[in-house]
């Protein structure tokens, strides 16, 4: 079973942003090529448009290397820190489910253009299996209901129903976010103040006018409440969330060890500890 996969270059080891991290840190190509690739592999299993929360650091922790190292990625070109995020340059080009199903398509593509050469050159060969196949393909539509076809008005009505509710520009702000969108947004996030993160979500985005052409705004936002809470919420304390509960007493809070005796004294003790019973 083929399981999660990243496009790659061939030329990885030559290109001039490795050979640049391989001058600057001293590290044999090899390694600073695997290090490469378990940050693609670990943020395509954590992230749909390339920016996660991590640091330097903490990317060190989960892909090897340390923090020097993925600082010098950022210095290439490869990598961008915000604060407490990270993007990875061109992740929509290269390693989105857009650019895997280019790939996917230009792999058929090939493979016909393949069989067709073949086809041309040894024809006895491969006769034979394309009559086959054309054979199947004919079959499968006969058994196949056709479509209906959508009228103008059924066409305009999907248009319609595509459209994301919640948008957002910088001149109209905010558009389409709804009694129930706030209600059911205030129970899954209680440390969010919506309003308060709207007008923080908008000034980022006027601050960050690359970043402003998204198309499912409501998946932007909900993002961004989910990490409001689990920072702590809108006014939170630093350190501290809102459905936090104190941690539990260890053990060894509560365990006090009985104080040293020397062996005399434990002998008294022990002597005065038989007579009160003898005498109770």
């Amino acid at each position: 079973m083929a399981g999660e996969w990243i496009p790659l270059d061939c030329n990885l080891g030559t290109k001039p942003e490795v050979l640049e991290l391989v001058d600057e840190t001293g590290l044999p190509v090899e390694v600073v090529c695997w290090r490469l690739i378990q940050l693609w592999s670990w943020a395509s299993m954590n992230t749909a448009d390339g920016t996660i929360r991590a640091t330097a650091s903490r990317i060190a922790t989960a892909c090897g290397g340390d923090e020097a190292f993925w600082m010098a990625v950022a210095r290439v070109g490869w990598l961008r820190f915000d604060g407490t995020h990270a993007t990875i340059e061109g992740w929509e080009k290269r390693f989105s489910r857009a650019a895997k199903a280019r790939m996917e398509d230009a792999r058929r593509k090939a493979a016909a253009r393949a069989v067709r050469l073949l086809s041309e050159k040894c024809p006895e060969k491969t006769g034979l299996e394309e009559r086959t196949r054309e054979e199947r393909r004919e079959e499968e539509k006969k058994d196949i209901p056709a479509a209906p076809v959508p009228t103008s008005g059924a066409a305009d009505a999907v248009r319609t129903r595509a459209k994301p509710a919640v948008s957002w520009s910088a001149d109209a702000g905010w558009e389409g976010i709804t009694d129930a969108d706030r209600q059911e947004w205030a129970t899954a996030f209680p440390g969010a103040v919506l309003d308060q993160e709207l007008a923080k979500a908008t000034a980022w985005l006027k601050a960050n006018p690359q970043r402003a052409g998204r198309r499912n705004w409501r998946r932007f936002l909900v993002g961004w409440l989910q990490r409001c809470q689990d920072k702590g919420g809108t006014n939170r304390q630093p350190g501290v969330r809102p459905d936090e509960k104190p941690p539990p007493k260890a053990w060894r809070d509560e365990y006090r060890p009985a104080p040293y005796r020397r062996p005399r004294e434990a002998a008294e003790l022990a002597e005065a500890i038989k007579l009160k019973d003898e005498q109770s």
